[in-house]
């Protein structure tokens, strides 16, 4: 019967651990990588772009239309097949097709299929770049539910080392070794510890929902994080920060936010290009068959309307030709875009230089953010090992008799403070280790 009992507990024991998702970090950045709206809205203007490169290629190629056309005619008009008048109703057909193949425009054709390749970059780089923003969000939502949950943790501990000293001052009340007032005080921190306890648990509820919302998971769906492995949490937790110009000068020279602007220089000068060949002249080739057809009879001179198939083959005409054309003047729209072009060249020029700026900026605070969340989770940990001292050292007197629940409780608040301390400044350095990793394209992972 033990056994019975001991296996339908492993089984439900089983069946709760493995009815919920368990999500590592890169899990979440894969899913939110495949499932976010932005980065899926992304992804789509990226394929556009895509399709617009592919269409400039197409550039190169000769056009061809085909053309039809039928009249009725009444009154005084002209056979458009014997170019003769009539007064007499009649109808007419014509079919043409027509070939035109650019030889030569200024250069622009072939800056154009430069241009869409360099703005195809430009798409990438943006697309990578809103990535990367929610990547971050992945991390930031990811060590809220870590930092939520290790907080629950210590309200429950608070909670069962009050019961335990609850319990013992009962106990020592009972014998007479202590006052029965102590009883209501403990009782009261029992209460207060109930409370933080049921705002941690609603703070872990609210910080899942919000990695679900991110990951695009549905709200009911159980799931938890995987803790990392202890070692290379502590490794994190250790390392020194690197030098903040070795870390500007990576970023600037590899985040696609700055690689956007670099690409965006390169499609804005084409773009001028292409202005510029407005004013030269355009040569194309052109060639063109068409035939047509009359229903036009002259009674009067005994003439008939030849069969349709007859009057195709035999009004068939053939050209080719070139065609030039010369620009003189263009109500000055070249000289304007031209200027319009250079203008959006001296302002890509200046927001890269801004973004350049920023990113230098960004960086160096960031490195010292690192170093202060260093030296903040250092002072941390000697504040609550003083206060765990602290707390065991006013236990023993609470105890022994010597120290009054007042004493008591006020260090236990101390104590579980200065670790509350503790865990929010552990997940601050994390969160800033990972904001300099970012900048030196580490991989996403504790």
């Amino acid at each position: 019967m033990n056994r019975f009992a001991i296996l339908a507990c492993f089984l439900t024991i089983s069946g709760w651990v493995y009815g919920q998702r368990m999500l590592s970090l890169p899990d979440c950045v894969k899913l939110a990588t495949e499932q976010n709206i932005t980065l899926r809205q992304g992804a789509t203007g990226v394929e556009f772009t895509s399709k617009a490169a592919d269409q400039s290629r197409l550039l190169l190629l000769p056009n061809l239309n085909a053309g039809a056309s039928y009249f009725w005619n009444f009154g005084y008009t002209i056979d458009p097949v014997t170019n003769l008048p009539l007064s007499n109703n009649f109808s007419a057909n014509s079919y043409q097709l027509t070939a035109a193949m650019n030889l030569f425009s200024g250069g622009s054709v072939a800056n154009t299929i430069k241009k869409s390749k360099a703005d195809l970059e430009v798409a990438g780089m943006n697309y990578q770049s809103t990535i990367e923003n929610v990547q971050f969000q992945v991390i930031a939502a990811y060590l809220a539910v870590m930092f939520a949950e290790e907080q629950t943790k210590v309200a429950e501990q608070k909670i069962a080392t009050t019961e335990l000293q609850l319990s013992n001052s009962r106990k020592l009340v009972a014998a007479g070794s202590l006052p029965e007032g102590n009883i209501l005080a403990i009782e009261a921190q029992l209460a207060q510890d109930e409370l933080s306890l049921i705002q941690a648990r609603n703070q872990v509820d609210k910080t899942y929902l919000d990695l679900k919302l991110l990951l695009q998971i549905d709200a009911d769906e159980k799931v938890s994080v995987i803790y990392p492995d202890v070692t290379r949490f502590n490794q994190l937790l250790t390392q020194d920060a690197p030098d903040a110009k070795m870390v500007a000068d990576y970023a600037i020279a590899n985040k696609a936010s700055i690689k956007t602007y670099d690409y965006q220089l390169i499609s804005d000068e084409l773009a001028r290009n292409i202005a510029a060949a407005g004013a030269y002249p355009s040569l194309s080739l052109i060639g063109q068959v068409s035939t047509n057809y009359s229903s036009a009879s002259y009674p009067q001179f005994g003439i008939e309307a030849d069969p349709f198939k007859e009057q195709i083959d035999n009004n068939l005409s053939q050209v080719v030709g070139l065609s030039l054309t010369i620009p003189l003047f263009n109500n000055g729209q070249i000289l304007l875009s031209k200027q319009n072009a250079d203008l959006a060249i001296i302002n890509t020029q200046l927001n890269r230089e801004l973004a350049v700026n920023t990113m230098r900026q960004n960086v160096t605070q960031a490195v010292n953010d690192l170093k202060a969340a260093q030296a903040s989770y250092l002072a941390s940990m000697k504040n609550y090992e003083a206060a765990v001292s602290a707390f065991d050292f006013a236990e023993k007197k609470f105890n022994a008799g010597t120290a009054s629940s007042f004493d008591y409780t006020n260090a236990l608040n101390t104590k579980a403070q200065s670790e509350s301390f503790l865990i929010q400044s552990k997940y601050d350095l994390i969160f800033k280790a990972k904001i300099v990793d970012y900048y030196l394209d580490k991989p996403i992972d504790f």
